[in-house]
């Protein structure tokens, strides 16, 4: 039995393939530091987190509903493309799936689930907008200058990597095999890590996996960029321990954001560059 964290999520207001995506996703999470569990749709009332697709009447009205119960339910609001929920967490639909884990994480820790989830905080009494503080010595043990780990047997894309990082602010190692960027996480920290999926001497989420298996790697961000992008490839990242997934040829403005939400997970605003405080920000 799992001693992490577990939050009961509810869904409404999006399709059967949707929700079957979701499920799969939970189904086969290893590596996450939280586990998130599918709600009966008669135990959605009493649920930790919703996801309510705006689109749709019942979507709509279960966030009223979620915002207007004792103590709130945390909502996340799933949108068009241009479209405002008005909410605190929104996330396209084209987007579901591969940023599922992240703004899920994201929720806990901002709406102070992280002490325990809702159904334990209601017989606490805990104030409904109580926030998690971020741990002191963690922002002090953090370089000013993040640091990215490229692993990529292209030389051409690391050296392209390497232009759009130094762009925003952020200082770049790089490996071109799984072997050497065991090599180079162990020889010196970083704060981020950017893996391909196909590597010379294996797979880029066999190596993944291995990154968080080890207790000093586990909370390293880790990003997938890969040429492959159909949603089985994203929930297989996910399940790998991937906390993003970019398809290639990525944008650029797709890369500021994507690195921008996973630096500010455990950073306050002000040591993010220059570069990234905007684009952390409107994550």
């Amino acid at each position: 039995m799992s001693d992490k964290p577990s939050f009961d999520v509810a869904v409404v207001g999006l399709d059967a393939q949707h929700l079957r995506l979701i499920e799969i996703v939970f189904r086969h999470i290893q590596h996450n530091r939280y586990l998130f569990r599918l709600a009966a749709p008669a135990d959605a009332a009493r649920a930790d987190i919703l996801i309510a697709g705006v689109g749709d009447a019942s979507g709509r009205e279960a966030l009223a509903r979620a915002r207007a119960s004792d103590p709130p339910m945390a909502g996340i609001a799933v949108v068009g493309p241009g479209e405002s929920a008005g909410t605190r967490h929104a996330v396209e639909f084209a987007q579901l799936v591969r940023q599922l884990l992240p703004i899920l994480n994201r929720v806990v820790e901002l709406e102070g689930l992280a002490g325990g989830p809702r159904r334990i905080r209601r017989e606490l009494s805990c104030a409904a907008d109580a926030v998690a503080p971020l741990p002191a010595s963690g922002l002090m043990s953090l370089p000013a200058r993040p640091r990215v780990l490229v692993v990529d047997d292209s030389a051409t894309v690391r050296t392209q990597l390497a232009g759009a990082f130094d762009r925003l602010g952020i200082e770049v190692d790089a490996a071109s095999s799984a072997g050497e960027a065991l090599e180079r996480l162990a020889a010196r920290p970083v704060d981020l890590a950017m893996l391909d999926v196909v590597l010379p001497d294996g797979d880029g989420l066999r190596l993944a996996r291995t990154i968080r298996r080890e207790p000093r790697w586990r909370d390293l961000p880790i990003i997938v960029l890969s040429a492959r992008r159909s949603p089985f490839d994203v929930i297989r990242g996910a399940a790998a321990g991937c906390s993003a997934y970019l398809a290639k040829p990525v944008d650029f403005a797709d890369l500021r954001r994507t690195v921008a939400r996973q630096l500010g997970r455990g950073r306050a605003p002000d040591t993010l560059p220059p570069q990234l405080r905007l684009a952390s920000s409107s994550s």
